[in-house]
């Protein structure tokens, strides 16, 4: 299953009771809708990355999602394959794994996620 990922948020609430505890959300677009209810009403076009009513925003494990930023792997408004587990302390299933559909951001991300592997084939290019 591919997705246009807009986005990968983590968050955490400092003055909170655990204040270190971190979510990892994958921002995606979804299509704006009309709404036509008693007491709301709404004409739209286009995407958001607002969650849709009775939806759930997509859950990343968050060190994966430390990674993905503090690298530079992850760049954002491409689409992405999905690969989703259960984590057994959050009770959530979570993306554990993204791969770009695209060959050349397909690279990048294993320049950046494997940097020993990238300097090894520039130097048996050059060497």
């Amino acid at each position: 299953m591919s997705i246009v990922i807009a986005g990968i948020s983590i968050t955490r609430f400092p003055e909170s009771k655990n204040p270190t505890a971190e979510t990892g959300k994958l921002e995606v677009l979804y299509p704006l809708e009309n709404v036509d209810a008693p007491k709301f009403h709404r004409k739209a076009a286009g995407r958001t990355t607002d969650t849709p009513f009775n939806k759930e925003p997509i859950s990343i494990n968050v060190s994966y999602a430390h990674v993905l930023i503090d690298t530079g792997a992850f760049v954002g408004d491409k689409e992405y394959d999905l690969k989703f587990s259960f984590n057994d302390q959050t009770f959530e299933n979570e993306v554990i794994e993204i791969t770009p559909v695209d060959p050349a951001l397909k690279k990048h991300f294993d320049d950046c996620l494997n940097p020993s592997t990238a300097t090894l084939k520039r130097v048996k290019s050059n060497g």
